[in-house]
């Protein structure tokens, strides 16, 4: 297309822009309004994910050796747990190290209880493991208590089968939800479009009459709805954003340090791009099917 056509398109659809003012704002508030709430569940998805991922790395694997064991063979079996499939880190806590871990932390302001253990030590030296895939957390636990002398293998499985249950349930609602507002949207903008469209029947008529192709009557309406998606996208934005980090804001004056959610400036750029895409679609496509109909005159 011409810039000079374009040009001509663009300020056409400006005009309908602001010749249908109510309705207009009636679908730019409807836009908006769906991408917020798209927005809100892209949000959690990220987050959910995030979220996921810091679990991931808290659930360890903790394996427990045998209290007569040698040291040569608490290093032997640390070499046979490196080797073990699945298997990402590996660090031992020896039983002194244990012991006090419990005097200073464990029973702080309550030593006394423990006197006597330096030279009689109960507890038994341990290996962390972390792994690379925890979906397999039960095959390589299996693998790490057939090891000689391993008294135990304590692990947070059904911790791990929750984290992972909750992330896989909001990944497919939220797709879900995207699906469902993506579809009202775009119907709403299509129904704003074909009033427009309705309203000046008469003069499609005569355009076609007197040659103008369907090309040169759509693109109008196309830019139309692209600049009330557009818009829409804009004002959703803004809301997300300063919403989300209010949201962050308030968390971090509570000094909640279970698990951190994403920055701000990590998810601005992908909820504005999704923003941008998802509301010049729903405008492009709505006013393209609106458009059909009428063009047959």
């Amino acid at each position: 297309m011409k810039l000079s056509k374009f040009k001509y398109s663009f300020s056409e659809a400006k005009k309908n822009v602001t010749r249908n003012g109510l309705m207009s704002i009636a679908s730019l508030f409807t836009i908006a309004c769906c991408l917020i709430i798209l927005g809100v569940f892209a949000i959690l998805s990220v987050n959910v994910n995030s979220i996921t991922e810091q679990v991931k790395d808290q659930c360890e694997i903790q394996l427990y050796i045998n209290t007569d064991t040698s040291e040569e063979r608490v290093t032997q079996i640390g070499q046979e747990i490196e080797k073990t499939e699945n298997v990402k880190q590996v660090t031992l806590f020896t039983k002194e190290q244990t012991l006090e871990y419990a005097i200073n932390d464990m029973f702080e302001g309550n030593e006394t209880m423990l006197e006597g253990f330096e030279e009689d030590n109960p507890f038994s030296d341990s290996y962390k493991i972390v792994l690379n895939d925890i979906e397999k957390t039960k095959e390589t636990v299996e693998s790490l208590e057939k090891i000689a002398d391993v008294e135990k293998v304590v692990n947070k499985q059904d911790v791990v089968n929750v984290v992972l249950s909750i992330s896989g349930a909001v990944k497919k609602f939220s797709i879900v939800i995207m699906i469902i507002l993506l579809i009202v949207a775009i119907v709403i903008i299509s129904n704003t479009v074909k009033l427009t469209v309705f309203n000046r029947k008469k003069e499609i008529n005569i355009m076609k009459y007197i040659g103008a192709t369907d090309r040169f009557i759509r693109v109008p309406f196309v830019l139309e709805g692209f600049i009330i998606g557009f818009l829409g996208a804009v004002a959703a934005f803004l809301v997300v954003f300063w919403g989300y980090f209010a949201l962050l804001k308030y968390i971090a004056g509570l000094n909640f340090d279970l698990f951190e959610l994403v920055g701000i400036w990590d998810i601005a750029p992908f909820i504005a791009i999704l923003f941008v895409v998802f509301g010049s679609l729903i405008g492009v496509v709505g006013s393209a099917i609106s458009m059909r109909k009428y063009l047959h005159v």
